[in-house]
């Protein structure tokens, strides 16, 4: 008989969700609601009086779908389920359309590093990687031989610090890729973001690129849903895909809903968290409080490089929150830093329940745990236990 008891038999991950929903304040991100608090407030928005869409026709969703194209200046738009879904229909159709299997991106985006390599073995597309570990430049683009179905560019390249390409070099790579008739996708889940981080108008980093796709979920803080958006040319032509990889779902205006009232209150004030993650930032780099990358922020969020290894720091994760009631970090990730491992500090509006005084004094606490709570007996075993000798380099 399974027991009720918290903690057995349930996956670690639930196991988590269940602490960080026990925690009051939260590091990263944007404060955190409970089903019955989203809901109820769905329900107030103006738009929940319209009549739900159908399959993305009309409703909330026609209504989402045109207020990103007037913000990103396209000529059409259209809504996604799943981001990951979408961008693989935007690639297939600049391939069917340029008649090459051939896509140019950096090996640490978004679709070669955390899709599974969904896009080979779907669709039967190549990837020509360029640079390793910071977003590729014109000069990379120049090297390459292949007759390209597009470009795509990660704003921001997160799994680098959340970095961007200097806009000087941004433009560089949209004139080359206007200047060779190859079409230029931006991978924009954190555009809102980007945008912000450039000082420039959403407007004016769209205008670079042929299509965008922008997500709702992250800095948003939507329920899901993207909307990839681009000439009537390139839309028309990804509807088909669309229904092809089930993603017309029959209605979503839950996900509109969300994402229209995360752009009323979340998009204003990217200026806002770009700042705040700049600042704290600088308190941790300066008060070598901990690593962090890159060392000036390009947008509202940073890695920090932690002693310890990933399962440590998750369990010293968990115990800070259980005794703090404060959730630090949703996930760690391992480093090219012996001995050490990454995470990631990400500014929404949870910022706005701490000062930067308590968030350094957070991180120090953490950090001093690494030595605390574990079983004397255990460490005595450990000391006293043989270790097979590790085998000398050559």
């Amino acid at each position: 008989m399974r027991s009720n008891k918290a903690g057995s038999g349930t996956p670690p991950q639930e196991r988590d969700l269940e602490l960080r929903a026990t925690c009051a304040r939260f590091l990263s991100h944007h404060r955190q609601k409970s089903v019955r608090e989203t809901l109820a407030a769905l329900a107030r928005h103006p738009l929940a009086e319209r009549l739900p869409d159908l399959y993305g026709r009309g409703g909330a969703v026609g209504e989402l779908e045109r207020r990103v194209v007037a913000l990103l200046g396209k000529q059409a738009g259209v809504f996604f389920a799943k981001g990951v879904i979408a961008q693989e229909c935007v690639a297939r159709v600049y391939s069917e359309q340029r008649g090459s299997p051939y896509l140019a991106l950096s090996p640490l985006g978004h679709i070669d590093f955390d899709e599974a390599n969904g896009i080979e073995y779907i669709h039967n597309l190549r990837l020509v990687r360029l640079g390793r570990h910071a977003p590729f430049g014109l000069a990379d683009l120049q090297q390459v031989r292949q007759r390209l179905a597009a470009v795509i560019v990660e704003l921001p390249l997160r799994r680098a610090g959340f970095l961007l390409p200097p806009w000087r070099e941004l433009e560089r790579i949209s004139a080359w890729c206007r200047d060779n008739g190859v079409p230029l996708h931006f991978d924009g889940a954190r555009l809102w973001e980007a945008a912000a981080g450039y000082g420039r108008s959403l407007r004016a980093v769209a205008a670079l690129a042929d299509s965008v796709y922008v997500s709702f979920y992250k800095g948003i803080g939507g329920l899901a849903g993207c909307v990839v958006a681009g000439t009537r040319n390139c839309i028309d032509a990804l509807e088909v895909w669309r229904t092809r990889q089930g993603a017309a779902l029959w209605t979503a205006y839950p996900y509109a809903l969300s994402a229209l009232d995360g752009l009323d209150r979340h998009l204003p004030r990217m200026p806002d968290y770009v700042n705040r993650a700049r600042a704290l930032a600088a308190r941790l780099r300066n008060e070598e409080i901990c690593q962090i990358r890159p060392l000036d922020p390009a947008v509202n969020a940073f890695q920090v490089i932690l002693a310890g290894a990933v399962d440590e720091l998750k369990q010293r994760n968990r115990d800070f929150a259980a005794r703090d009631k404060v959730w630090l970090f949703n996930a760690f990730f391992e480093s090219p830093f012996e001995g050490h491992a990454s995470a990631e500090i990400v500014i929404g509006d949870a910022a706005d329940d701490y000062i930067d005084d308590e968030a350094c004094g957070w991180l120090r606490r953490f950090q001093a745990m690494s030595g605390e709570g574990r079983d004397q007996a255990t460490i005595r075993r450990r000391v006293h236990k043989p270790t097979a000798r590790r085998p000398r380099k050559t």
